[in-house]
């Protein structure tokens, strides 16, 4: 005899004796809220058991759904009623997977900006809207797939994605793509920074969201990455283009990351330095976002204590261009309370040798000249920049908060007239994860 029948039946019992026993003690005088309480509480558990049991034995039937050679469509698993559970379940469709959990965030923001001799510019936007999912299959693997809802043309694009193999005990194998391993500021979510907008060093020298692979690891205080991706953005291929439009030979994206926590020896919460390397062999597939850089190098140190927190990094890159640039940004911050956060963010940035520098394109940049014989702010390039960034966030809790932020910006040594260009730029954000 199959004892699931049996044990459903036994179940469909209990409920009712523990029903009856509730509606008789609601009844009784003598009963106390205490003793309905856990009575009830034993109700709630049983018919959870129950539905628990009639999806398992259903599932059980699928196997021996064939009379005489021919496929009976197995019955439908029961729907369990919300009053029988609280719990709320997302179910993929092939069972090799164990986890999904859907992801996202929203960020709405707010900015002003203003400039000597050029008209104010202001805007409300949606920043970021990303939805997608993480999880896990199987044993040893696991998955990402985030979507950007705000992409640059009419449709839906990819945001970031990756497999990854996790069953070697040394190394993380990751089909991916994402953000090469490069600076302390770029590798923060845009939901943790902690300011509006992230400096221009690090908007200078982002290599955008790439597809490739990379090993990672951990050897005690120390962990590792090393990746290669294509040299290109755009049609995510790697390669050049000959004179007759023939794909030549593949040009790629290499990186290599280090890093050493050291909190333990010095008692803090957080106590690490980190260096960072990439070589970019195409000389023109990211030249739109990256500066076109063959190497790029990166060294930073985080440090954490109680409620204060500070983050400090210095980058120099070589261009193909035969320039370089280099600077480095410091963003101290201090909890006031539980909720209230101040921050404070400086940098300076250097070109050298044609190498030339812009306004944050956020939103120093947009300003637009009074006189239309001045170059508006966004054609205006300088050899030198330098600026400083003050800001609020108050934290609705850990995955919503608000961000204030003013930003005095200067680029010096400007092209052709060796003048300066001085803006003044405020922020207003709001920052939802999930």
């Amino acid at each position: 005899m199959n004892p699931k029948p049996t044990k459903l039946l036994l179940n469909v019992s209990a409920v009712g004796v523990a029903l009856g026993t509730a509606m008789s003690l609601h009844a009784s005088e003598p009963a106390t809220e205490a003793r309905l309480r856990a009575l009830e509480h034993e109700l709630t558990l049983l018919r959870t058991e129950l539905a628990t049991e009639k999806a398992a034995h259903a599932r059980a039937k699928r196997a021996t759904d064939f009379v005489a050679g021919e496929y009976v469509a197995p019955p439908v698993d029961p729907i369990i009623d919300p009053v029988d559970s609280d719990d709320v379940f997302v179910t993929p469709k092939q069972s090799a997977v164990t986890e999904l959990k859907v992801r996202g965030r929203m960020h709405y923001q707010f900015g002003y900006s203003e400039a000597d001799d050029y008209s104010d510019f202001h805007t409300f936007e949606w920043r970021r809207v990303r939805l997608g999912v993480d999880g896990k299959l199987l044993d040893n693997w696991s998955f990402h797939l985030m979507a950007n809802l705000l992409p640059d043309s009419s449709s839906t694009n990819l945001d970031s994605a990756y497999i990854q193999y996790n069953g070697l005990d040394w190394t993380t194998l990751s089909f991916e793509k994402l953000r090469p391993r490069f600076g302390a500021e770029l590798n923060t979510s845009s939901s943790k920074i902690k300011t509006v907008e992230r400096s221009l060093l690090s908007n200078t020298m982002d290599p955008g969201k790439i597809t490739g692979m990379s090993l990672r690891g951990d050897y005690g205080v120390f962990d590792w990455q090393v990746g290669a991706y294509n040299g290109e953005i755009g049609d995510q291929r790697s390669s050049e283009r000959t004179d007759n439009g023939n794909e030549g030979v593949p040009e790629y994206l290499l990186n290599a990351s280090v890093g050493l926590d050291f909190s333990e020896f010095l008692g803090l919460d957080t106590a690490a330095i980190r260096l960072d390397y990439i070589n970019n062999s195409d000389d023109d597939g990211i030249s739109q976002r990256f500066a076109a850089p063959e190497d790029a190098f990166a060294a930073s140190i985080s440090l954490q204590s109680g409620a204060f927190s500070l983050i400090a990094e210095y980058i120099q890159a070589d261009l193909h261009s035969g320039g370089d640039i280099q600077g480095f940004h410091i963003i101290p911050s201090v909890m006031l309370t539980d909720k209230l956060e101040a921050v404070l963010r400086y940098e300076r940035v250097e070109g050298d040798d044609d190498a030339t520098l812009r306004h944050q394109s956020r939103y120093a940049r947009r300003v637009v000249a009074d006189d239309p014989g001045t170059p508006s702010a966004g054609s205006v390039r300088g050899e030198e920049y330098w600026a400083l960034y003050g800001g609020l966030n108050y934290y609705i809790n850990k995955s919503l908060k608000i961000m204030f932020g003013v930003e005095y910006a200067e680029l010096d040594d400007i092209i052709d007239d060796g003048d300066s260009l001085e803006t003044i730029t405020g922020f207003g954000a709001l920052r939802l994860e999930f």
